[in-house]
């Protein structure tokens, strides 16, 4: 086996860099804003999931270069299976909530999403059992409640980590809001610029309170699957609501 040098230590497998374990966590921060602006292009779209998933491997053993721990990333096998029966308590009472406002039609008409209009069957069932659970939640859970979480917690306490994932993980929704938010709104008028920088900050600091329930899903059982599982029923389960719902609506109309 060859020695390590003086910025490098071994660490199981792994040759775990000073420098990196010192400096991860703005490096990850900045590798993920710069992704940001790459995954709100045309390319970036039309390779979602394959680029997510390339992504989540590519933080993933940045994560362990730098010297984190399985278990600092939420990896810990131990904490896998109560994680998921969090995540499914939490995705049941997401299907119970949503099941209700599909039933009236007054509350109904608030889960009209526009993104959600005019898909065929197989279109939703693609969104709902792979882009979301898989091409979103699984990149966004691993890269912020995972990654940034324990590199941050290399540095600093892990209370300053899920402060600092939950302003990342808002900030990374601004861009895709301000680009879509026309998409979103009941209507065909383009809105403002003005009001679509409302609705992207709006969007960040409301996805920013989400990902600190994440967070504390993740601290909970120790694992990134609570947190994953919770964020795919939700978008999941929106999704197909809101596309239900445009149907309930054209249908007694």
């Amino acid at each position: 086996m060859k020695a390590p040098n003086d910025r490098s230590i071994r660490w199981g497998p792994w040759s775990v860099d000073r420098g990196l374990r010192r400096h991860g966590a703005p490096i990850a921060l900045g590798a993920l804003a710069t992704y940001n602006i790459v995954q709100n292009t045309p390319v970036g779209q039309r390779r979602y999931v394959p680029a997510n998933l390339l992504a989540t491997v590519g933080l993933v053993a940045f994560a362990r270069r730098a010297g984190s721990s399985w278990s600092e990333l939420g990896f810990d096998s131990t904490a896998a299976a109560p994680g998921l029966r969090l995540g499914a308590q939490v995705g049941a009472g997401t299907l119970a909530a949503l099941t209700a406002a599909l039933a009236s039609p007054s509350t109904r008409r608030l889960l009209l999403d526009q993104r959600a209009h005019g898909h065929t069957p197989t279109s939703v069932m693609y969104r709902a059992l792979v882009r979301f659970p898989v091409g979103t939640a699984l990149f966004e859970e691993i890269a912020f409640r995972g990654v940034l979480e324990g590199l941050w917690s290399q540095r600093s306490s892990p209370r300053a980590a899920r402060r600092v994932s939950a302003v990342a993980f808002g900030a990374w929704h601004l861009l895709p809001t301000y680009r879509l938010y026309p998409g979103m709104a009941i209507g065909s008028a383009t809105p403002a610029r003005t009001e679509r920088a409302l609705a992207a900050l709006g969007s960040a600091a409301v996805t920013g309170l989400a990902g600190l329930s994440f967070s504390w899903l993740r601290g909970a059982r120790n694992s990134v699957v609570a947190p994953w599982l919770a964020h795919a029923s939700y978008n999941s389960l929106a999704f197909v609501a809101a596309w239900l719902a445009w149907r309930m609506e054209h249908s007694s109309s």
